[in-house]
């Protein structure tokens, strides 16, 4: 039976009302004593209220709620941690400090640091051409002859497209080792490198491998001698299947993973095949353990660097928005404008959503994990309680603004898959921007953003930034913390949808013709039966021409299907095969049709139905050709 979270919180109603009543008095900046000891979160709350902040805000989404663990760092050590709710719902489980949570991609975190690690040593150059450190030929589907470097790696601009098969498995079974992994999931290079900010899984797991080529040691070992035992990390794993922590392992089969609606998802534990991208699971605890160690108390070098200029440096902005001064990366660490400049990462897996930020400036952090995907409560609501949003409503509508850029339109996000039979499922993740008056737009989400400088926007009541970049005095792209995103035409925003339509409208069109012709069979059978009109075997071609619609429609369906759920490329090329042979199939009617239909017999509307056959037959071909449904 699940306990509800309000039974779990100690504050009473009387200083909880006390205490929101000072919160919203406070300052949105930091507050330091005389003694240089800071008396406020980032967000201007008092520092004294961070426990009965926290505990509201949870009591405040318990009903949408299963379970999350926050943990804060200040001043070099962890000064919160705390678990709620229920980590396996039917069960029972309750959450607790020792509960472990998926990671996610806040596992870069850890990849970043050993390189930055390996780059102190002397043994890789962040701006070296990585094809130095890697196997000759490893890299063989790259469109451009200029370097990539390993910065390239932490911003994400390598110019790899994205892509989803082989990323995870349901079986242990099916990991490879890394080095294989990544050549079997290599994906296209499709954009320059240095031009675009597309988050790349594939990157991050490349320097991972590098860390594992450079040090002789697989990246799992390195990453626990190097970092969680230097740390006392001992409820952390990184390896796919836990097998460096085997506590972790069969602390993982005490925790559950459900969607934002609380429902439980069946097949939540992912093996993930490249596994530096976001294979990490541990307490919250620990995480803040890691945080502390790249803001030490009193400065310095901390305990995962020998030379505090080589932490400095990492921690540091290494990319700028195009054209601004605005900070946007910091050697992987992603740059997020709240109430406070911070670094930052999110993550998420298949049951799991995490965020880290944290400030080096005040050596303030906090750490929030929670069991269910996609989750934005905590992982935005209440980082945004603690570090503040970037800009209030009340803020937002004071002072003279310059005159708003015309930035209205559809933008396409350049994470996606650009070639391949995945392309379609990354053809509706668009940013629409409408104008609301001279000074405002907003997006599809109703998030309105303010111009606070020729084409910088910052979104009213929330964090971070909004970048719109030109070229020949034309919009051409837009940018946030994570990526870009390019602007197209409204045609290109809507083409997956036009796809879908008119591969519906002939599914139906295949399977009337079907039951057309299953009628006129029963009626024949029950009488004496009509002269064709165009010949018995063009009949039963158009019968076969219409069932294959019927058939491919549902192939298309199931391969999309076994795509979103992580199957092996090797299983889903059946689908890809039969996606060709209807291709065939297609061509071969439309000829059969061209040659025999002029010469047939049959009145107008049966050799009107054989065209529509063969048009739909034609639609489907395009479809498959158009949308790369057979590789």
């Amino acid at each position: 039976m699940r306990r509800p979270i309000r039974k779990l919180l100690r504050p009473p109603l009387v200083a909880g009302l006390l205490a929101a009543i000072l919160v919203l008095s406070q300052a949105a900046v930091p507050v330091y004593a005389e003694d240089g000891v800071k008396e406020t979160m980032p967000s201007g709350t008092a520092l004294s209220l961070l426990e009965t902040v926290t505990d509201l805000f949870v009591r405040s989404n318990e009903k949408t709620t299963a379970a999350v663990a926050v943990a804060y760092v200040n001043e070099g050590r962890t000064i919160f941690d705390k678990a709620y709710g229920m980590a396996d719902m039917e069960h029972g489980t309750e959450a607790n400090a020792d509960t472990v949570f998926e990671w996610g991609s806040c596992t870069k975190l850890l990849v970043w640091t050993s390189v930055m690690q390996l780059v102190e040593q002397g043994k890789l150059d962040l701006n070296a051409d990585i094809r130095e450190y890697l196997p000759g030929g490893f890299l063989s589907k790259l469109k451009y002859d200029d370097p990539i470097t390993l910065l390239n790696l932490m911003h994400h601009t390598a110019g790899f497209q994205d892509r989803i098969t082989d990323m995870y498995y349901n079986s242990e079974t099916d990991l490879l080792e890394l080095g294989e992994a990544l050549d079997r999931f290599e994906p296209g290079q499709v954009y320059r490198p240095g031009e675009t900010v597309a988050y790349s899984n594939y990157g991050a797991a490349l320097a991972g491998y590098i860390v594992e080529l450079q040090s002789g040691k697989p990246f799992y070992t390195y990453v626990k001698e190097h970092i969680f035992d230097v740390l006392g990390m001992e409820r952390t794993a990184i390896h796919p299947a836990q097998h460096d922590n085997p506590a972790v392992a069969e602390a993982r089969n005490s925790i559950r993973g459900y969607t934002t609606g609380l429902k439980y998802m069946p097949e939540n534990r992912g093996f993930i095949n490249l596994y530096p991208a976001g294979a990490a699971i541990g307490t919250a605890g620990d995480a803040a353990k890691f945080l502390a160690a790249l803001m030490p108390a009193g400065g310095g070098a901390g305990p995962l660097f020998q030379k505090e200029a080589t932490l400095q440096e990492m921690l540091s902005p290494s990319l700028n928005y195009d054209g601004t001064s605005i900070p946007r990366i910091a050697h992987g660490f992603f740059i997020n404008q709240y109430a406070v400049p911070a670094l930052e990462h999110g993550g998420n897996t298949v049951g799991f959503s995490s965020r880290f930020v944290f400030d080096p400036a005040s050596g303030f952090g906090m750490v929030v994990m929670t069991n269910q995907n996609g989750e934005e409560v905590y992982n935005t609501g209440l980082v945004e309680k603690i570090f503040g949003a970037s800009i209030s409503a009340a803020q937002a509508y004071t002072g003279q603004m310059p005159e708003v850029a015309e930035v209205e339109g559809v933008y396409l996000r350049a994470r996606r898959m650009v070639s391949g039979y995945a392309k379609i499922l990354t053809m509706t993740n668009f940013l629409t921007v409408t104008k609301v008056n001279s000074q405002f737009y907003k997006d599809q989400n109703g998030v309105s953003f303010i111009q606070t400088a020729p084409y910088e926007y910052l979104p009213v009541g929330h964090s971070g930034v909004q970048v719109f970049s030109q070229e020949a005095g034309k919009v051409v792209k837009t940018s946030n913390t994570y990526g870009d995103y390019y602007k197209v035409s409204n045609f290109t925003a809507h083409i997956a949808t036009i796809s879908l339509f008119v591969l519906g409208i002939g599914l139906l069109y295949n399977v009337v013709a079907l039951l057309g012709e299953l009628i006129k069979w029963i009626f024949r059978k029950m009488k004496t039966p009509a002269k064709p009109q165009m010949g018995p075997s063009f009949t039963k071609h158009h019968l076969w021409m219409n069932a294959a619609g019927v058939i491919v429609t549902a192939n298309l369906a199931a391969l999309v299907y076994r795509t979103i759920n992580y199957t092996a490329y090797s299983a889903i090329l059946i689908h890809l095969i039969l996606n060709i042979l209807y291709v065939v199939l297609a061509a071969a009617y439309v000829i059969l049709l061209a040659l025999k239909l002029r010469r047939a017999d049959g009145g107008r509307f049966r050799k009107t139905v054989y065209i529509l056959t063969g048009l739909t037959g034609l639609l489907f071909a395009v479809l498959i050709v158009g949308w790369d449904m057979y590789y």
